[in-house]
């Protein structure tokens, strides 16, 4: 309260340095003679070096920054022409001995005189060699040639002469009238130049004409400017737009609490004297565009955002409708029903980086020596936290080196770190783990998860597309070999995918040839609050694709096999190729009459409970047949023939071969795989037998060990045309497409890849959401 009331009465009492009239005449009497002894300036360089700083006061009285006020302050001369009295206050208790240039002003006197006296009095003491700050009205370079004269002069001479942007006139009435610049675009002209020049108007644009209160006046007046002039300006504006269209006629607000001047006319309108008196040497005005653009189909072709046979619609209107509710405003408000802050957004820490670019903008001594001896300057700057990277980059005195370091140099991963992550990713065990245990002692789970992310593709393996099934991505990034990452956009194999800082990117499709064709891509992966991931970007035009949705428990797949029960049998095996369901459950040999329920630790069905530990151990005939083994050394693979019989090994006995339910190993085999320890099942999308494991050459070097029974063309066929788990039916197609090409060289793992990442990822982001990370 006490603060309140301190803030409130601010200002109440006169100021205790403030200079007279007598003193600041007496300081201009000196400041004249002394230029005009000087005479002009010498063409030589200047052997005292000066420093200009340009400063603007916004529109609104007083409205200086921190920094600039710091600037008036430490500067050894000050000069300001500023058109409110309460600036001129401001700056004068700041400085007394400050130089106001309206001085230089007089009745009848060419304004261009004046400016150049302006930039004449103010390089006097740049010349000198002292630092000299310069306020002017707004922003310091809009219209106004004094100080864009006087920073040219300086630079040419030799000197340091910088100008610091303010408020202009067109940035407040960007603001009060809600005007985009950018929509559709923007002219402005001074309005005697227009006149005079010829400007051409285009009426498709949003126009703002300054100084329309001084049409073709060239000196100046203290009283004010009769504006006999503005008719002329009127007949122009007819001439382009006719008598109907809107003119506003716009003043900015100077002062706090009070409001702009907004005032709408028509050009018919603004020849009525009483409304003609209402514009003053401060009016700006500001007209809408009249008449819409149309897209050129040209341009859009060349841009790729013309497509063959699509055809251009005309505009709507001159403006774009932004203030709507339609579909796509609806879909954005829906938008919010699932969002999570991304996992690529970077939260602003306090870092010592940031901390050094704030001291720069308020400590000129620092800043000084930062432009003469960058490195050290930070080096004396630094505190103990600031590490040698952000030193470095500070040292460097660049904009995009400076920004980096004002962000946070975040160190990689440590190969401790990577490797628990890793983990994390493709182990639904460990990340369960971490959200029953939770994540204490390692700090920087969430910072390293999203480094993880934004570079690794693998926990990125999906099936991603639009509702209706029109595009599709599919995913299969590699843990462990990114050579090796397949991306596959409606169905084609994509070539040389990259993926880097959280976005996907390739170059062209491989066509039936296996040359590459077709448009490259760009997605941004995205995980959402609703546990499912995203791909933003561009495929040929701008798209939005959804994970599909996995079932919330293993597919019936999972469970291929037979079980105990006490002493019923259950067996879960694939039905006929096309039938429904394509996987039937049953007990003691007869069908099983209520839905599978499946548990953490066994299944449901029939009223009984079925624990996954009483699988029995004889092998599943669902899982017999001739295997397409992928072999790292040998490019042609291998076939392993598993049957009751036993099995082979492209042709050869495999005499020491053990099998325990779905597990199977051997010893001493053939020369191709002389062992292996494998796991057999079933694939979810194709039914079809899958195995993975190790290998073994003869000297005991392991390698990974894959394969497939391969699925045939008429199998595919029937497998296309009946889609699951939710997946539309062109993105199911295309996927059962690819499982069976790839059947043939020993299969994808995709679904489990699938589910494995997916499943991982949500319950990992689940962990650091609820423990607060």
């Amino acid at each position: 309260m006490d603060s309140d009331r301190r803030s409130a009465h601010r200002y109440t009492r006169p100021f205790d340095r403030f200079p007279s009239r007598r003193e600041h005449e007496a300081r201009w009497a000196e400041l004249s003679r002394a230029i005009a002894a000087a005479g002009p300036p010498s063409s030589e360089p200047a052997e005292l070096k000066g420093e200009l700083t340009v400063l603007g006061s916004g529109i609104e009285a007083a409205g200086f920054t921190r920094a600039d006020e710091r600037l008036l302050r430490e500067a050894d001369h000050v000069f300001h022409c500023v058109a409110d009295p309460a600036t001129v206050v401001r700056i004068n208790a700041w400085r007394p001995d400050a130089y106001d240039l309206s001085v230089l002003y007089d009745d009848a006197k060419d304004r261009y005189l004046t400016y150049v006296q302006m930039s004449e009095a103010v390089l006097h003491f740049v010349r000198a060699g002292r630092r000299v700050a310069a306020v002017f009205y707004g922003h310091p370079g809009i219209f106004v040639l004094s100080s864009h004269r006087a920073v040219r002069i300086a630079r040419r001479e030799g000197h340091t002469a910088v100008m610091r942007p303010g408020i202009s006139a067109l940035d407040v009435l960007c603001a009060d009238l809600g005007v985009d610049p950018s929509s559709p675009g923007m002219q402005t002209f001074e309005a005697s130049d227009l006149l005079i020049r010829g400007r051409r108007i285009d009426p498709g644009l949003n126009l703002v004409l300054w100084q329309v209160g001084v049409v073709g006046e060239l000196d100046y007046q203290r009283a004010g400017f009769t504006n006999r002039h503005l008719p002329v300006l009127l007949d122009r504006l007819e001439e382009v737009y006719g008598p109907d269209h809107t003119v506003v006629n716009y003043i900015g607000a100077r002062y706090r609490g009070l409001d702009p001047v907004t005032a709408h006319h028509t050009v018919a309108a603004l020849r009525d004297p009483a409304v003609q008196r209402t514009v003053t040497s401060s009016s700006t005005w500001y007209l809408p565009p009249a008449v819409a653009a149309p897209a050129d189909p040209r341009a859009l072709e060349r841009l790729g955002l013309l497509k063959p046979g699509q055809s251009v619609r005309p505009p709507d209107g001159p403006l774009r409708i932004i203030d709507d509710y339609g579909p796509r405003e609806l879909a954005a408000l829906d938008g919010f029903t699932d969002f999570r802050i991304p996992a690529g957004f970077h939260w602003q820490q306090d870092t010592p980086g940031a901390r050094f670019v704030l001291a720069l903008g308020e400590d000129s001594a620092l800043r000084e020596r930062y432009v003469r001896e960058p490195a050290a300057a930070v080096a004396d700057w630094a505190p103990p936290e600031l590490g040698a990277a952000e030193r470095a980059l500070l040292a460097r005195r660049e904009d995009l080196a400076l920004q980096a370091a004002a962000r946070g140099v975040h160190q990689r991963p440590t190969p401790e770190a990577a490797r628990r992550l890793r983990t994390l990713l493709t182990r639904k065990s460990e990340a369960r783990r971490l959200l029953r245990d939770g994540s204490a002692g390692w700090e920087s789970l969430r910072r390293d998860l999203d480094s993880v992310l934004a570079g690794a593709l693998y926990p990125w393996t999906g099936l991603y597309g639009t509702p209706d099934g029109e595009l599709s991505v599919y995913l299969l990034g590699r843990a462990a070999d990114p050579p090796r990452h397949r991306v596959y956009v409606n169905g084609r194999r994509v070539t040389d995918p990259r993926y880097e800082r959280g976005v996907l990117r390739w170059r062209g499709a491989e066509g039936s040839d296996g040359a590459a064709s077709g448009d490259g891509g760009e997605l941004r992966t995205e995980f959402g609050r609703d546990g499912r991931r995203r791909l933003i970007g561009t495929v040929g035009r701008a798209v939005r694709l959804t994970d599909y949705p996995l079932p919330e428990v293993p597919p019936l797949a999972d469970l291929v096999g037979g079980y105990r029960s006490g002493a019923v049998r259950v067996d879960v095996a694939p039905g006929a190729l096309g039938s429904a369901p394509r996987l039937r459950v049953t007990v003691d040999g007869e069908p099983a009459t209520a839905a599978v329920v499946i548990g953490p630790a066994g299944f449901e069905v029939d009223g009984l409970t079925v624990p996954f530990d009483r699988a029995v151990p004889d092998a599943p005939p669902h899982l017999y047949g001739n295997y397409r083994l992928r072999l790292p050394s040998r490019p042609g693979g291998a076939e392993l023939r598993v049957a009751e019989d036993g099995l082979t090994l492209d042709g050869q006995p495999v005499p020491k071969a053990e099998s325990n339910g779905r597990r199977l190993s051997w010893r001493d085999g053939p020369d191709v795989v002389p062992c292996a320890d494998l796991t057999l099942l079933l694939d979810p999308i194709t039914l079809h037998p899958m195995l993975h494991g190790t290998g073994r050459t003869a000297d005991g070097t392991p390698f990974p060990l894959i394969g497939m029974v391969p699925v045939g063309v008429e199998a595919a066929r029937r497998l296309a045309v009946r889609p699951k788990f939710g997946i539309p039916a062109g993105p199911w197609a295309r996927l059962t497409a690819l499982a069976a090409e790839a059947s043939q060289e020993g299969g994808l793992f995709w679904w489990h890849g699938w589910e494995q990442s997916a499943t991982a990822l949500r319950t990992v982001e689940r962990a650091l959401w609820e423990d607060g990370r």
